[in-house]
This record gives structure tokens, C-alpha cells and sequence, in this order.
């Protein structure tokens, strides 16, 4: 009853503290659905435009959108005005989409196995689309409804949320580790119970009384009392405490976590990151900073050293007045407002200060950029002198140039040199950067005119008729760079024996170039765009994925499939993202990570993790944290195996010794229940070791006992075993015989609790170099083992003891404490003849070389 008490308690508190936020999945359904609902859209009926909801909508309907607005349904455009789309939450493509109505794009043609395959485009691809949920940027158009609700591409990803979690390989392990727990001690306890039956029957012990009911049930007493020592052994040998220790170290691995700017949702990720054997990242934000940044200026003829450098080319006024974009600095943080290739060329120009300069500027004209002439104009008014200003595409401003900015002055333009700016461009392109040009021209106008210009200014400049002869001023190279320590953070991760692959919605080419840069394509390793995926069948892709590391214009479907052949052939795999399109992936993946500052709300609740910096670095740091958890989960089982272990042993070797078991049932039980309680958390809170990362994940069907746990759980086992059996059988420490089965019960309890000592390192580690890094285990062990003095000194009767002596509890932990010493020996030994071995085999290596 005593044991009972305190399972029942042990489970309420593990109850308890599992009781955390789950239904992720439905959550992030909610979110996705709350996202589009209750939004009024223009719609074209029966001759009129009429507002209605977009729940109202019907295929067929013709629905009219402009700046700003969410595109309420699926639908082909029928026309559109300079109509640009931000796609980036269902695509992942980070640019505008310009939109084009008079376009018919082809089916995909992609060859597969020999054969051509034909399929429907990706959406990114389809240009003449628009998809519910995403938002007009600039311009405006009109579509007709071609899909609603679940039938659209938003839709089918909702509906890829709402199936149910799967067990985490930790639960996987855990409760194959229960099964077989229960599955040996049952059938040795039932053994041992028919033994005991069997030596009582044959020394005449047990003679059943069939006379009747009462004098039946007291003739089998000594059978009761042996089903109740088997029963004891049975609930001893139920880790009861690990749940709460496992829910206990959670709790305190998530605030822990939460301070490496990993907040985490779902408990079990904790551990779990710590397997991951794959990591499926996006490319935006996470590798790459999510800021558009201009790298290199081309400017007169050579590349700028230095932000600051001057130039002959207005190209200082063409960044910052030929422009409508704003950045706002706070805290130290560069906040992008408009254009991001803009702010791009502000960020550019930090020495100046381009409000000041633009409120001096005196814009007389301006033609804003649309897809069509892709370029933006601005002329500007200073002394009775004008300057035209342009900035867009490389290859059209030099289609309009006459001249080209040298460094010793304007020189007319030819092939050659127009052929030499392009190869530049070129090699910008190569490395994943986008090309922005800029060209001027000075206009001089009659002294007629030039009064009529002040007076009349806008009237006086015509851009499109003075847009001709232009002098080419150069062109930056812009792209979103890398985080700062993702190369370092990619390369331990590969160390750590975790392959990354990037999943973006980026063109092939700018994919393929940042996967260069980040060493994703070294080992044969591919990239591939999505299109491909979609044309192997599941079997297929279990095998080509294994050589794929990079898929470009990569779409939520692609990305489930891709996660589900990795966990089909065996990998843990973690799943980043921080779009909608990303939430199925971030769902159906062993871990889930979406992004705290660029993510939207339906990534962060499909996710397990979330990143508070979105940085790359912090998940490998996770990594480290899940491993370090899953070895103190290992380190408790060992522990209480080895307990478990002894309980058995020695009441075998006893029956099979003809001896009486050295500690009473509920002695036994004390042992189990005070050894699940405090040494297990203790063991739980054990710091992260360095070399974690030094080795590759653990499979996820491995068994959480390892072949090395199982050899020092079955050593220390048999040693603790023998002392206990050497003490019961020749009393070594002199007790007294009414003192004997104290002693044991003290015996027994000490030596389980030095052995936690043990248990804080595998292998043939030494537990000296990382003794004092835990101070609360030292402690909560040294509380647990003047408790354990008190209680049999003070509980007598409950325990069935007798109060032992100074002098004999000096003896006890004297003789309990030998098994951290003989460990540290054994271990020492071993470490030595490797040592030597490994010695042996560098100086055969260097005489083969």
C-alpha cells in the first residue's frame, strides 16, 4: 500500500508537469483559416460591382483588386495594371510577383526516367494566376474565380494541418523500453514465484488445508508471502519516477532553451532536436539575414572602395532621390519601408543623410518603376539646371545609353565596353546577386524654356521623349547575404552527423549559388527544383533524395513529400520555415522550427520551436541541448536499471542459496521509490557535454540502452550484488544479528546511491574532470543519503530496522562507496590500453605511409 501511495503520487506529479499547450496542428488550421475570413471583396453581378464577403464567392465570379487588398479566391487574371503580388507566404519567393494577363503559360515538360512527363506549372510559375491569401503589392486587376475554399492552393495546405502528431522517437523508445521491462521482470518474477513454490512444497513448508474456505486461505500463507515479494519486485522494476523525470527536465531544458532564443511549444522537442539526423531549412531569413544589401558599386568605370567613394555619375542623387523608400533605425536594428532594393542602396549611403538631401531636392518630373519599362525615372532642378535620373534593369538603361561614366570622363559607348559591362554584371549574377543599373543625363533647355520651366515645371520636362542618349553611371550588385556564422553553423551541423538540405522558393540559379557558398553541393550532392520531385514516385524519392541537397522553387506539397520519404527511410527530420506554405512540412517533421521575427502565425503554431533571432546558428545549438537531454534520459535508465537489476539478483541468488531475502518488502520498495525520486532529476539536470556534437544523431530505431550501458549496468549490478551477498553471508562488517538486515537495507541504498555517481558518464569516462559541474546533483545525492540515515534510525517500526551505530554507518558508506572507486580503476585501465592501442595503430599508419 506504502508503494502504491507513492506511484500514485509519483504519476499525479509527472501528470502535472506534462500538462502543457498541445493541438498544434489545429491551431495553426484556426490561424490560417482566421487569416482570409470576414474580407469584403468587389465583385462584377448581373452588369454591376457589388461588395461581398469572401465566403460568398463562386467560381466564375469577376472579382476587381488593387493596392493592398488580399486576394480573396484562386483566379486567372483578365487584366491588370502594373498588378505586382506578394506571393512569399505561399511560394517562399521573397521578390513581388509582377502579374501578366495576356500570358498562357505552357504545361511542364520534365524529363524523367527517359520519359517526358507533362504537369501543371508550379505556382510560382504561373504568372497569369492569382492565389487567395496573398496580397497586392502595387497596380491593380480583374479575375474570374477559378477556385474557392478548400479547393484552393491555401486550401489544400489547411487541410495538410489538421492530421494527427505521431510519437516522437523518444516515445517510441520509452514505451518500447516499458514493454520490454515489463515483459522480463514479469516473466522472472513468475519463475521466481514457481521456484519458491516449489522449494516450499518440497521441504514441506506449504500444506494445503482443503477442509475448507478459511483453514485453505491460512494454510497458504507462505505462498502469499512469496507472491508479495515477486509482486514487490515487479513494481521496483517499473521506472515509475521517469516520466517525472522526463517532464521535470523538459520544463527546465525549456526556459533553459527559451535563453538561446529557441522558444519551445511542445515539450518533447527539447529532446528530440537532439536526434535529428536531417535539417529542411528555408533559405530566407534563416541562412540568409532577410535584408537586401547592396554588396559591390560598378560606378565610372571601376568598383567603389568603401562606401563613401566619390563618383562623377549623379550616382549618389540617383540612390537617393531617384527613390521612394525609407529605413528607420531602432535599438540598433535597420527596419526596411518600401522597396527593399531601395532601402538597399539608402543602407548604401549611410554616411549621407538622404532626408535632408531630399528635402532640398527639387523633383520637377518623375516616372515610377512598372514591368514594362523596368525603370524608374526622376528629373531633378538645381541652378536652372536639370538632371535626368534613372535606375532599373542593366540591359534596358544600356539599350538607352549614348555614353558611358569613365573615371576621366564620358566616353561614347561600343560594343566592346558594352559587351565588358555585361560580363561584369555576369559575374555578380554567378554569385546569386541581383543587378540594378543607373544612368543620367543633363538637359539643357533655351532661355525660353528654362523660364517657362519655373514657372511650369512639370509641363516642361517630357521624360519619355528626353529618355534617349543617356549616360551609362555603372550598376551595384544586391542580394540578401548569408548570417554571419551559418557557414560555421552548417559545417558543425555535418560534423554532428546532420545533413542539411535547403528548400527554397528561389529560382534554381540563386539557390544553387547560395548552396555553393554554404558547401551544400559538395560529396556529388544535386539541386533540383520541385518540378522534378513531382515526377518520382514515392519509392523514387526515398532513393534520389539522399543525393539531393538543394530544391528550388520548392512548394508545400514538395516539401511534405520530401519529409516523408526522409522519416520513411529512417531519418529524424527538423523542418524549418516561416511562411504558410511552410506549415504542413513544419507539421508533419520530428521538429518543427518557424521563424519568431519574419514568421507568419500559422507557421508558429504548427511548430514545435520557435527561433526568437530566426537564426540558423541557434538550431544547431538546439541540437547540442537535445542530445545533452537524451544522454541524462539515459544516464536515469542506467541508474535505475542497475537497481532493478540487483533487486532481482539478489533475490534469486538467495532463493537459490536456500537463504531468506536480506530486506523486507518494503524495504525494497523504499529503495525503488527513493532511487526514481531525487538522484534521477539530479541525473536529469546533468550540463551538456562539449563532445556531443562529435558524434552523429542517434537512429531512431535505436534502443535507448546502449551496448555500453548494457555492460555497466550488468557489471555494477553483479558488483553491488556480491557485496550485498558477501555482507549476508559472512557479516564482513560485524553486525550484530539483530543489526543484519538494517545493515543490508543501509548497504543496499548506499550503494545504488554512489552509483549515480557513476551513471554521470558513459564509457570509460572519468566522472573527476565534470564532478563539481553539477553542485545540485552533489547535493540533492548528499540530501537523499542523510534522509536515507535519518528515516532508518527514526522509522524503525516502518522499516522494520534497528538504529545502526556511528562507527557501523562509517562502514557501511565505506564499503558502499567501493563501487565509484572500482569504476574509476576499471575505467582507468581501459582508457589506458586504448590509449595505447590507438598509439600503436598512428605509428603503424605512418610506417605504411
Amino acid at each position: 500500500s506504502h508503494d502504491a501511495i507513492g506511484i500514485v503520487c509519483a504519476i499525479a506529479v509527472g501528470i502535472g508537469i506534462g500538462m502543457v499547450t498541445e493541438g498544434k496542428s489545429k491551431k495553426a488550421a484556426d490561424a490560417l483559416s482566421k487569416l482570409t475570413e470576414n474580407i469584403e471583396v468587389k465583385v462584377l453581378r448581373d452588369g454591376e460591382v457589388h461588395q461581398v464577403s469572401k465566403s460568398e464567392l463562386l467560381p466564375g465570379d469577376i472579382v476587381y483588386i488593387e493596392t493592398g487588398d488580399m486576394v480573396p479566391a484562386d483566379g486567372r487574371l483578365i487584366e491588370g495594371i502594373n498588378l505586382k503580388i506578394r506571393e512569399d507566404m505561399l511560394t517562399g519567393e521573397s521578390d513581388d510577383v509582377s502579374k501578366k494577363a495576356d500570358i498562357i503559360i505552357p504545361m511542364e515538360k520534365i524529363e524523367s526516367k527517359g520519359k517526358m512527363i507533362e504537369q501543371e506549372p508550379i505556382p510560382a510559375k504561373q504568372i497569369n494566376m492569382l492565389f487567395g491569401g496573398t496580397l497586392v503589392a502595387y497596380g491593380r486587376g480583374t479575375m474570374v474565380v477559378t477556385s474557392i475554399g478548400d479547393s484552393t492552393e491555401m486550401g489544400e495546405i489547411a487541410q495538410h494541418l489538421t492530421g494527427a502528431d505521431e510519437e516522437t522517437p523518444l516515445q517510441a523508445k520509452l514505451g518500447k523500453l516499458g514493454g520490454t521491462i515489463a515483459k522480463i521482470s514479469s516473466a522472472i518474477a513468475g519463475l521466481l514465484f514457481l521456484f519458491m513454490i516449489f522449494q516450499m512444497i518440497s521441504k514441506d513448508v506449504l500444506n494445503l488445508d482443503m477442509s475448507g474456505v478459511m483453514p485453505f486461505l491460512n494454510s497458504i500463507g507462505p505462498a502469499k508471502t512469496a507472491f508479495t515479494v515477486c509482486v514487490a519486485l515487479i513494481v521496483a522494476a517499473v521506472p515509475e519516477g521517469l516520466p517525472t523525470m522526463i517532464n521535470m527536465t523538459l520544463a527546465i531544458t525549456m526556459q533553459k532553451m527559451a535563453k538561446i532564443n529557441a522558444l519551445v511549444t511542445k515539450k518533447e522537442a527539447c529532446e528530440t532536436i537532439g536526434s535529428v539526423s536531417v535539417i529542411c531549412s528555408d533559405k530566407t531569413g534563416t541562412l540568409t539575414q532577410n535584408r537586401m544589401t547592396a554588396e559591390v558599386a560598378y560606378i565610372d568605370g571601376r568598383y567603389l572602395e568603401g562606401d563613401g567613394a566619390s563618383t562623377n555619375s549623379y550616382f549618389k542623387e540617383n540612390c537617393i532621390i531617384n527613390s521612394t523608400a525609407d529605413i528607420e533605425h531602432h535599438d540598433g536594428e535597420v527596419k526596411y519601408l518600401g522597396s527593399a532594393t531601395e532601402c538597399a542602396l539608402l543602407l548604401y549611403n549611410k554616411d549621407v543623410d538622404y532626408r535632408s538631401i531630399r528635402k532640398e531636392a527639387n523633383i520637377v518630373a518623375q516616372n515610377q518603376f512598372t514591368s514594362n519599362t523596368k525603370r524608374m525615372t526622376s528629373v531633378i532642378e538645381a541652378n536652372n539646371e536639370y538632371v535626368l535620373l534613372s535606375k532599373g534593369a542593366p540591359e534596358v538603361l544600356l539599350e538607352l545609353c549614348s555614353h558611358v561614366q569613365k573615371a576621366d570622363g564620358i566616353v561614347p559607348i561600343t560594343d566592346a565596353i558594352k559587351n565588358e559591362i555585361l560580363a561584369e554584371i555576369e559575374k555578380l549574377q554567378v554569385k546569386s546577386m541581383r543587378t540594378l543599373g543607373f544612368a543620367y543625363k543633363e538637359i539643357s533647355l533655351s532661355g525660353e524654356e528654362s523660364e517657362a520651366a519655373l514657372t511650369v515645371e512639370a509641363e516642361a520636362i517630357d521624360i519619355d521623349t528626353e529618355e534617349n542618349n543617356l549616360v551609362f553611371s555603372g550598376f551595384v550588385g544586391i542580394r540578401d547575404p548569408l548570417r554571419p556564422d551559418v557557414i560555421e553553423s552548417v559545417s558543425i551541423a555535418n560534423k554532428a552527423g546532420v545533413s542539411v538540405k535547403m528548400l527554397t522558393g528561389d529560382n534554381i540559379n540563386t539557390a544553387r549559388a547560395i548552396g555553393e557558398e554554404l558547401g551544400l553541393l559538395k560529396n556529388n550532392m544535386r539541386a533540383v527544383e520541385a518540378s522534378f520531385i513531382d515526377t518520382l514516385s514515392d519509392e523514387e524519392l526515398i532513393e534520389e533524395i539522399k543525393t539531393i541537397s538543394i530544391v528550388a522553387r520548392s512548394k508545400p506539397d514538395s516539401k511534405m513529400r520530401i519529409v516523408q520519404a526522409l522519416q520513411t527511410d529512417g531519418e529524424v527530420v527538423a523542418v524549418t520555415g516561416d511562411g504558410i506554405n511552410d506549415a504542413p512540412a513544419l507539421s508533419k517533421a520530428d521538429v518543427g522550427i518557424a521563424m519568431g521575427i519574419s514568421g507568419t502565425e500559422v507557421s508558429k503554431n504548427a511548430a514545435d520551436i520557435i527561433l526568437t533571432d530566426d537564426s540558423f546558428s541557434t538550431i544547431v545549438k538546439g541540437i547540442q541541448w537535445g542530445r545533452g537531454i537524451y544522454d541524462n534520459f539515459q544516464r536515469f535508465v542506467q541508474f535505475q536499471l542497475t537497481v532493478n537489476v540487483i533487486a532481482f539478483l539478489v533475490a534469486i541468488i538467495s532463493q537459490v542459496m536456500g537463504q531468506e531475502m536480506p530486506f523486507t518488502t518494503i524495504q525494497l520498495l523504499w529503495v525503488n521509490i527513493i532511487m526514481d525520486g531525487p538522484p534521477a532529476l539530479a541525473l536529469g539536470l546533468e550540463p551538456v557535454r562539449k563532445h556531443v556534437l562529435n558524434r552523429k544523431p542517434v537512429n531512431r530505431n535505436a534502443n535507448i540502452i546502449s551496448k555500453s550501458m548494457t555492460f555497466t549496468i550488468g557489471l555494477n549490478a553483479l558488483f553491488i550484488t556480491a557485496i550485498l551477498m558477501i555482507q549476508s553471508t559472512f557479516n564482513v562488517l560485524n553486525a550484530a544479528p539483530e543489526q543484519q538486515e538494517t545493515v543490508m537495507f543501509a548497504l543496499f541504498a548506499f550503494s545504488a546511491l554512489f552509483n549515480a555517481f557513476n551513471c554521470r558518464e558513459f564509457n570509460a569516462d572519468s566522472i573527476i574532470p565534470n564532478f563539481f559541474k553539477n553542485t545540485l546533483a552533489l547535493k540533492i545525492i548528499a540530501v537523499t543519503g542523510i534522509a536515507q540515515i535519518i528515516f532508518t534510525q527514526v522509522f524503525k517500526d516502518f522499516f522494520n530496522s534497528v538504529p545502526l551505530e556511528a562507527t557501523l554507518w562509517i562502514k557501511v558508506l565505506l564499503v558502499a562507496s567501493s563501487v565509484v572507486v572500482v569504476n574509476e580503476i576499471v575505467k582507468l585501465v581501459i582508457r589506458t590500453f586504448s590509449k595505447k592501442d590507438k598509439e600503436r595503430e598512428l605509428e603503424l599508419s605512418k610506417q605504411e605511409g
